[in-house]
């Protein structure tokens, strides 16, 4: 019988199917019916075969690790392709003191590629000729994310990802003509804007992973591993080029590896399109207004903080991106001209495989960070230490340390790079993940673009091979990219700590009398309540003011644990303010405490909280409260300023629109960081709170 037994999930498609013929005949219908979508055979097994979900998502992996290895078999070879440009190693070698016609000849043989462009030349000096052609690429890349992270958003991600991969397969055509057919430099150029405007396949895939796992640790692997197939991707590249560059030394052959590109490429386009099953493409509905309430319009709406977030981000990306032009410089044309036995195809390609090494060292270095700091603090120490290396290499180094200190810096490097991307695929809401994806990619592609444009001709223009001025220039980029990061480290939430008491059985808290359970850290009780309402499904424990004469000589204490608890409270609000889904989960929680909390006698609350402050404040030497009230009000609303008006009408907060509960909750820490400072400029503070998850539970 239970085999036989239809799946819940065909049950409700063939209810759609239904309500579509109900319709089409005039009988009124379920509205939730009317507007489902039936799920295909293939989305069915997607959501209840963990497997099959797996083996999707390894082949998007795939997808974009063949895309940018592609890409990346060029990259060796364009300072050869680019030798017979001006100021380029074929006029070094020219120069060659001392060195006889058959000679030079020689070298010419031995380091240029046959296929080099001159007849005619490029149009510009060499290092300006090179990063030319990687402009026209980045421009092309930037209008591409655009256009397709705007595509995944509001039509899916499988469709896009179809079209930039088998795009990929003419602009390698293009680009294997340029070099065998017709010798042309500005074909060359054209191939690599369109091979990088449909190179976009690795944005896509981070929209659709996101919406094909559920947030956890899978996602974030899947995620995350999209990252590390565009880095490594680059560099495994450079292995399979290999044999093609090094037989002979170069690089004759190096046109033929693009058929290897091509067979690669046709071999992911299959597999996308027999494997990747169509999802996220009722995104679209959630960019229309139409039929929404205000409560679902303001949900749709990205979060302030979260907004704030993402533009800084964008913005550090871009700078920092365009810094690692200036290394990037360093690497390929002041090594070419300081040290022209470093200009070959082979030993380029030696450069680039290094960098796998660092790529890998680089993703194991941050996640080791993450556990300690949040991902602002680590782009801020890759960009300081991006610019203290290109400082560096502005000494005149022979070529051993020289790249030592060059890959020394590019390990950080690449750690501000992935961490850049980690926090806007971490940060962004996911119904707008393209679009705020693909705004990054863009804005980071043209910095890259424009990077070159402006230090390759500081480099050509002054003429010193060392290139110490570009370098100044590049330091600068990478100084102000630093200065971009810094605030997002307090922007964001720290890595969230382990409690540091460990949790007893909840019987054992609730034979605590209020007052004990008042001295439990802000963490424990918090940790306590939520266990009691998700979990055990019974009411979180109310806590009244009580007396001021019994709490009296635990008052210290209170001071004390208060520190911790402002933090704690810091962290978790930070978290919820940069997390959409947070955020909203939260408001659920709170409407859920409401509806399990005991009825409380606010008269009796309102008399025991006056109270307790008119006793503290005899205590505590606060003479004429009961006469001179103006000034005893005065410092209450200093200390408390409003954070909803003043009309005499409680706020709803399990009902309110998200941007009106997000409003009210950054209000409420912005009031709390006064606090938090004011008590670590005293070492203790005066006020004892919690955080405001649990105020809000508990009232």
């Amino acid at each position: 019988m239970s085999e036989s037994k239809v799946h819940p999930y065909e049950d409700q498609a063939g209810a759609a199917a239904g309500a579509e013929v109900k319709a089409a005949a005039g009988v009124s219908v379920d509205p939730s019916l009317a507007n489902y979508k039936a799920l295909s055979q293939a989305q069915i097994k997607l959501k209840v075969s963990n497997r099959y979900k797996t083996a999707v998502g390894f082949v998007t992996l795939f997808a974009v690790f063949i895309d940018i290895l592609g890409t990346a078999l060029v990259m060796p070879v364009l300072p050869s392709l680019c030798a017979y440009a001006e100021g380029g190693p074929v006029d070094n070698i020219m120069a060659t003191p001392g060195a006889s016609d058959m000679e030079k000849a020689a070298m010419l043989q031995e380091y240029i590629h046959p296929d080099a462009f001159k007849d005619p030349k490029p149009p510009a000096k060499f290092s300006l000729a090179m990063n030319l052609v990687l402009s026209v690429s980045m421009f092309g890349s930037a209008l591409g994310s655009v256009c397709f992270g705007a595509m995944c958003d509001r039509i899916g991600c499988k469709l896009p990802m179809q079209i930039c991969v088998f795009m990929g397969i003419v602009g390698y055509l293009i680009i294997y003509a340029s070099g065998k057919w017709y010798n042309s430099y500005y074909l060359f150029a054209v191939g690599m804007f369109w091979n990088n405007f449909f190179g976009n396949t690795a944005g896509c895939a981070v929209v659709y992973l996101r919406y094909l796992f559920d947030e956890g640790p899978q996602r974030e692997a899947f995620v995350g591993g999209t990252l590390a197939c565009a880095l490594v991707g680059g560099s495994v590249g450079s292995l399979i080029v290999m044999p093609f560059v090094t037989s002979p030394k170069n690089g004759a052959n190096f046109f033929y590896a693009v058929w290897l590109a091509i067979g690669l490429t046709v071999l992911s386009f299959i597999l996308l399109s027999v494997m990747l099953v169509p999802l996220g493409g009722d995104a679209q509905e959630k960019h229309s207004d139409e039929g929404k309430d205000e409560e679902t319009k303001g949900n749709d709406k990205t979060p302030a903080m979260v907004r704030k977030i993402l533009i800084l981000t964008c913005i550090a990306s871009a700078l920092d991106s365009a810094g690692d032009e200036g290394t990037r410089m360093a690497r390929g044309t002041i090594i070419s001209n300081v040290f022209p036995e470093w200009s070959t195809t082979e030993k380029q390609n030696y450069l680039l495989l290094a960098v796998l090494v660092l790529a890998l060292l680089s993703f194991t270095l941050l996640a080791l960070m993450k556990k300690c700091m949040n991902l602002g603090a680590i782009c801020t120490i890759g960009c300081a230490a991006t610019l203290g290396s290109q400082l560096l290499l502005m000494v005149e180094w022979d070529v051993v340390p020289y790249l030592v200190v060059w890959h020394s810096g590019k390990l950080f490097g690449i750690m501000s790079t992935i961490g850049g991307g980690l926090l806007i695929q971490d940060i962004a809401p996911t119904e707008f993940l393209g679009f705020w994806n693909g705004r990054n990619e863009a804005l980071t592609n043209v910095a890259m673009a424009i990077a070159p444009l402006i230090f390759a001709p500081i480099y050509d223009g002054i003429g010193n091979k060392r290139g110490q001025e570009m370098l100044a220039v590049t330091a600068c980029i990478s100084f102000l990219a630093t200065v971009a990061y810094i605030p997002l480290i307090g922007w964001l939430p720290k890595p969230q700590k382990a409690i540091e008491a460990k949790m007893e059985e909840i019987s054992v808290y609730d034979q605590m009398s209020d007052l004990e359970f008042s001295m439990l850290p802000m963490e424990i009780s918090d940790a306590v309540n939520m266990k009691k309402m998700m979990e055990l499904k019974t009411a979180p424990r109310l806590l009244s003011w009580g007396s001021y004469a019994e709490e009296r000589t635990l008052l210290s204490g209170i001071d004390v644990r208060a520190v911790k608890d402002f933090a704690y409270y810091s962290r978790e609000m930070i978290k919820l303010l940069c997390n959409k889904d947070l955020l909203i989960q939260e408001q659920k929680n709170y409407k859920v405490a409401q509806e399990m909390m005991p009825k409380v006698d606010r008269d009796r609350a309102k008399a025991e909280m006056g109270s307790w402050i008119a006793d503290y404040f005899d205590d505590a030497g606060y003479e004429g409260w009961d006469s001179q009230t103006t000034i005893f009000k005065a410092m209450l609303m200093n200390a408390f300023p409003p954070i909803d008006a003043l009309d005499m009408k409680k706020p709803d907060y399990s009902n309110m629109p998200l941007d009106k509960w997000e409003e009210h909750l950054t209000k409420f820490l912005r009031i709390m960081d006064g606090h938090i400072a004011q008590s670590q400029r005293r070492g203790v503070t005066s006020l004892s709170t919690g955080s405001v998850l649990g105020v809000f539970r508990r009232r």
